[in-house]
Parts: structure tokens; sequence; C-alpha cells
């Protein structure tokens, strides 16, 4: 998984490699249009990194490359129609920001061999969007985040950082099925970290403010948010005021979590997700079929802590724990409710 600090070295690879397939690029008679699939404004960092990663490469966008972007801002019920309608417009691949895209666009091209690339997805196997991390068997590619395991040391790192805590609140949409392996792994790990669990269900934005508004300090010692995009959405403007109000801490996925209210977070950075996604979609657009390129998994992961939230809902990072963060930051939360 990448760190900040290690991608200065990987564009340096990536524009050795941009300068071998710079001439395949330079006889393009028009630049590759690539469909772009995102369930709101959550996915533009993975974008942005995918971006960054392209034109490291030595794709210039607009020159070598230009994105038609599909945006169903925050709306699942959007996505596949956004998903066909990218289908129609016969790009030469699209993207898929998360995993719920990915869901849309693999619908949407049975029987198509445009060649999908997901930039970030939780329990691709599961899912069934590909059939092995050897090979996807189909038109996909992309990066498995492997989040729904790692859900085991998030609730680790609440009985280091929180010893007391005995209760865990957790928001879980059925539908969506790295949440429900992710509750799985957690209900199996929790006895042993001597946790009891408060798995509460909810589909619409609605279900998540009535379940937040239920939450109380006496019955809930921490948060844990799981791989769901509807929850992640609802962190900065439903859940992050209930933590300052009752003070509960947050214990998020990735790094943006952290933006939106989370004291920690343990994941494969998005952004650097993207950036990696980019050497699958020089593959695919040199002539390589998706179900030929592995499966690729996040090359680091980081393991982060915001003092800032931390220190306004009251809880105090033992001395241990700030040493074994890869990253200690200052971030001011503010939500508009």
């Amino acid at each position: 998984m990448l760190s900040n600090r290690s991608i200065p070295f990987l564009l340096l690879l990536c524009l050795m490699f941009g300068l071998l397939a710079g001439c395949n690029r330079s006889e393009q008679e028009s630049p590759y249009r690539i469909g772009v699939l995102l369930s709101g404004d959550i996915r533009l960092e993975p974008f942005a990194g995918l971006k960054d990663g392209l034109e490291a490469l030595g794709y210039v966008e607009g020159e070598h490359v230009v994105f038609e972007v599909m945006n169903a801002e925050g709306d699942r019920q959007k996505l596949s129609e956004l998903a066909e309608a990218i289908v129609i417009s016969q790009p030469d691949l699209a993207i898929a920001g998360g995993g719920i895209e990915a869901d849309a666009l693999k619908a949407a091209t049975e029987g198509s061999d445009l060649p999908v690339v997901f930039l970030s997805v939780s329990s691709a196997i599961d899912r069934g969007l590909v059939e092995s991390l050897r090979s996807s068997g189909n038109n996909l590619a992309g990066i498995e985040t492997n989040d729904t395991q790692l859900t085991a040391k998030r609730l680790e790192l609440i009985t280091q950082i929180m010893p007391g805590a005995k209760k865990v609140h957790i928001l879980l949409v059925p539908s969506i099925t790295p949440g429900v392996k992710s509750a799985q792994v957690a209900e199996q790990i929790a006895p042993g970290l001597g946790l009891e669990l408060i798995i509460i269900s909810v589909e619409t934005e609605q279900d998540i403010q009535e379940a937040a508004a239920n939450i109380s300090r006496d019955e809930v010692d921490a948060m844990l948010i799981l791989p769901l995009a509807p929850v992640w959405q609802a962190m900065k403007d439903v859940l992050y005021p209930v933590s300052v109000e009752q003070g509960i801490p947050i214990f998020g996925v990735n790094r943006d979590d952290l933006e939106r209210g989370a004291i920690v977070s343990y994941a494969g950075s998005r952004y650097a997700n993207g950036f990696q996604a980019a050497r699958l979609v020089d593959k695919i657009l040199l002539g390589v079929k998706p179900a030929d390129i592995p499966i690729e998994t996040p090359q680091r992961l980081e393991f982060i802590i915001n003092r800032s939230v931390a220190n306004r809902i009251g809880v105090a990072i033992p001395d241990e724990m700030l040493g074994l963060a890869d990253e200690v930051v200052e971030i001011e939360v503010s939500s508009t409710r």
C-alpha cells in the first residue's frame, strides 16, 4: 500500500514506463474516451489519484484521454441508469469509483466486452464482481481494498485506544455485501476482545438519522464505521454531531473519514488506490484483456490518528498508540448541523 511519502518514487517509475509507452500514444488519432461512474463526491479522491497516475504514465488529459464523468451525487438509485448511459456511449474503457459503481457497471456491461476498472472495492469476490484475485474471469480489473478483513484490526484498535470500552455501535446496510461481510468479521472477533456489538440495520438517509438520534453515551462507548458509502455520506453531518454531543468517538475506515469526524482510520489511501489503478488502465488501453490482469491490493496500509477530533471528543490517545501511528494529524471538523 502507498503512503504519500512513497508516491514520488512511484511517480519516477511511472514516468519511465510512460516514456516507453509514449510512442503508442503519440500515434493516436484521437484521445481515448473513458467513462467514469461515481456514486457521489466521496469518490473524487480515488478519481484524482487515477488522473494523476495516468498523467505520470504520460497520458495528457484532452490529448491522450478524455473523461466523461457520470456522478450520481449520493443517489444510489441513479447508478444503474448512469451505468447504462456509459455503456451506450461506447467509451474505450469505464471506471468505477467504488463498489456500488462496479456492481452497476458489471450488470450494465453483461454480454459486452467493454473493460471496467474499479478504483477501490471491498469484498470483490464475495459480491460476485470477480472470480478470484488471480483473474476476474470477465471484463473487470481493479483494486481490492481488503476493508472487510481489516475490520478485525479496527476493532482491536478500539480496545488499544480505549481499554475500558465495552459496547461498540455499528450501522449496517444489509443490501451492501461488504458491510454484511465486515459485520460478520466483527461478530467473530468481538467476544475475544471483550466487546459487545450493537448492530443497527439501515437503508436510507432517514434510517441513519433516526438511528443516530438514539445513540447514547450511557449505552455506547464507540462507533465503528464499516465500508459503506451511505454511512460515509452521513458521517460528517449526522454521526459526527452526535459524536461530539455524546462524547462517543468514531473509528473510521480510510483517511477521508478523519475529515468526516473519525478519530482513527486504518486502510490503504483511496488516492493511492486510484493512482495504482492507473497502471491497470494503461495495460488495458494498450491491449491487455482485464481477465489477464490480476486483481491488486493496496501496497501499504496507513494507521492515522486525528488528535484534534480526539481532544474535542475527550479521548486521550495513549502515547504508545501515538508512537505506532503512521501519521498524527490535526484536522478540525465542522458540520452543517
